[in-house]
């Protein structure tokens, strides 16, 4: 039993031992369903969808036997979740249920035969981070994470996640779901109401209210509406907290078909790099893409969506790179995921030696990022002056030039405007 497991069932049996009526609990069956939820890739306890419980149950039916008291154990630990709150997707929890209450569990049945769509739509990805077929991955660059303030600001901005956060805090906690239904929405008078308030259709409440719950903005049990954890963190001004909520949402708030948006703005994230959209088309694997539109259209479409979000920006023509809460969202959703994401260090008090050696193994969107706070900590001169010796070339060969235009405009771009052609030089414009 790992030590994940521990905390998880303790609070289970504290859970039990209070409810009314008391669930039913089998402590065998409880470690067998949390040792095998982790064998199949999960990474929490807590951290359920649907998906999940077609894919433990596929594991446990190659067992010989099964305890009798499984399926209700399950149920148990369903209802334990969803009561406390530790239900960590944005699952439905009425649907994660009716999963549990359904899934096959008699032994020796087959699953479904063949590779996951969605494992041959993400190859490319899980051949980058090693989980594919490739044996030797790429390590990941480090990147550097925008200040947690700035990308709030910009969370905060963001048109479609302000509805959202409005609807949230319209809807007063322990109001009732709609009911006759396998997903969570509100029921048809507060839908109404709730558009009068917010100055908008029923429609949009429906689609706000999903985006408030991917958010964490708000939860669900399976009869009621309470406040999420983004909530409590955003009404608290904890640092981060609309950048996360933001995060959460963002596929959501795409409302496309498909696991591209993500993919996508990982392959941006990952690579550091401004990439145009045919240059993109790898990274949608078979089914990533629908079958009515062809790749180039569907990354075309997806990147123009992402950009109204906030997500990607275009800096050239038809070229795209990541924003700030695009790496953002990248970079929580793959730690999330159990991969490491390396963080560049800090670059003060770095000799121009260090700093430049530094800048070979970072992200080629970072090197402007650092190159700025690097010459910000230091005299502009000295600087200039400090990365002509450590090997930088001047550009037309005129280092004098280079000083005094560096003196005056100590900037990372005037710097880069003013080398001749060099490998830093050429990283940096792969980002442009």
């Amino acid at each position: 039993m790992t030590e994940r497991l521990l905390p998880a069932i303790s609070a289970f049996l504290d859970w039990a031992n209070e409810a009314e009526p008391r669930p039913v609990l089998e402590v065998e069956a409880l470690v067998l369903l949390l040792s095998t939820h982790l064998d199949s890739g999960a990474h929490e306890p807590g951290d359920w969808t649907v998906d999940d419980v077609h894919d433990v149950a596929a594991l446990l039916r190659e067992r010989d036997g099964l305890p009798e008291g499984l399926r209700d154990t399950w149920l148990s630990w369903c209802d334990h979740l969803v009561a406390s709150g530790r239900l960590m997707s944005a699952e439905s929890p009425r649907r994660l249920r009716a999963a549990v209450e359904h899934v096959d569990l008699t032994p020796g049945v087959p699953g479904a035969a063949g590779p996951e769509p969605l494992a041959e739509a993400a190859a490319s990805l899980l051949d980058r981070l090693g989980f594919g077929e490739v044996e030797e991955p790429t390590p990941l660059l480090p990147f550097v994470p925008a200040p947690l303030s700035e990308l709030d600001t910009r969370a905060g901005a963001c048109p479609t996640l302000h509805r959202a956060a409005r609807l949230a805090a319209w809807v007063d906690p322990g109001r009732l779901l709609r009911p006759g239904t396998d997903h969570d929405d509100l029921c048809e008078d507060d839908t109404v109401r709730a558009a009068e308030a917010l100055g908008t259709t029923p429609e949009e409440v429906r689609f706000l209210f999903t985006v408030a719950r991917s958010a964490g903005l708000v939860r669900t049990t399976y009869l009621h509406v309470l406040p999420g954890p983004a909530a409590h963190a955003w009404a608290r001004e904890r640092p981060g907290a609309a950048a996360d909520a933001w995060a959460d949402a963002l596929t959501t708030m795409a409302a496309l078909p498909g696991p591209a948006p993500f993919l996508l703005i990982t392959e941006l994230f990952l690579s550091g790099r401004a990439l145009t959209p045919v240059e993109l088309v790898p990274a949608c694997g078979p089914g990533a893409v629908p079958a009515s539109e062809a790749p180039e259209q569907h990354v075309r479409r997806v990147l123009k969506v992402l950009a109204d979000l906030d997500a990607v920006e275009e800096v050239g023509q038809e070229r795209y790179r990541a924003s700030d809460l695009g790496d953002h969202c990248a970079a929580r959703h793959l730690r999330e995921s159990g991969v490491g994401v390396p963080v560049a260090p800090p670059v003060s008090g770095l000799g121009a030696g260090e700093f430049l050696e530094l800048l070979e193994g970072v992200r080629p969107v970072d090197v402007e990022v650092l190159l700025d706070r690097w010459l910000a900590g230091q005299p502009p001169g000295a600087a200039a002056q400090a990365l002509l010796d450590a090997g930088l070339p001047p550009a037309d060969g005129d280092a004098g030039a280079f000083v005094r235009t560096v003196s005056e405009r100590p900037w990372a771009d005037v710097v880069l405007a003013r080398l001749a052609e060099c490998p830093l030089k050429g990283t940096a414009d792969l980002a442009r």
